[in-house]
């Protein structure tokens, strides 16, 4: 799958990312990809503005964002853990919740 890269996204880097720092380094180089439109976003648990709040403090635990390039169709997915960790690697497709119904509630009438 990695050949299927193009020359406007074979910089990206799919990589291990082990620290937070390393996170917010990772969401300012998507941002500048995204800006000059050589990706676009399939999906965000959170926009890449509503990661920290104004005292650098992460607002959630876990985040995913998943962008594909707009020459090649090439799918990234960038995950993070804030106590675990995270990568960005390439996503066979877009995800879709909708592909991870909610479990059925023990005792449920259905």
């Amino acid at each position: 799958m990695a050949g299927n890269r193009c020359e406007q996204c074979r910089n990206i880097m799919v990589r291990e990312i082990r620290s937070p720092q390393e996170y917010l380094l990772c969401c300012n180089a998507l941002l500048g990809v995204l800006i000059s439109g050589d990706v676009e976003m399939t999906y965000e648990s959170c926009s890449l503005g509503q990661v920290v709040d104004e005292d650098m403090k992460f607002l959630k635990e876990r985040y995913f964002h998943q962008f594909r390039c707009t020459k090649c169709g090439t799918i990234y997915g960038m995950l993070f853990h804030t106590k675990a960790g995270g990568e960005i690697r390439i996503n066979e497709k877009v995800f879709d919740p909708a592909d991870y119904p909610d479990k059925a509630e023990d005792g449920s009438d259905a």
